[in-house]
């Protein structure tokens, strides 16, 4: 498995137990925003942790 597809997987675990704990007052469209900025970061800190150790 490449770094980028373990970072993509790592990323999305992140954002599904994130999700959890937000609030139902959420409307969908703040909450897929909200969803997707958690991936974005949680990718980009993922991916400089695994070039790190390689």
């Amino acid at each position: 498995m490449d770094k980028d597809r373990i970072a993509h997987d790592l990323a999305l675990i992140i954002v599904e137990n994130v999700l959890e704990d937000i609030d139902d007052e959420f409307g969908i469209r703040q909450y897929s925003l909200e969803a997707a900025d958690i991936y974005k970061k949680a990718k980009e800190i993922i991916m400089t942790q695994l070039d790190q150790e390689s």
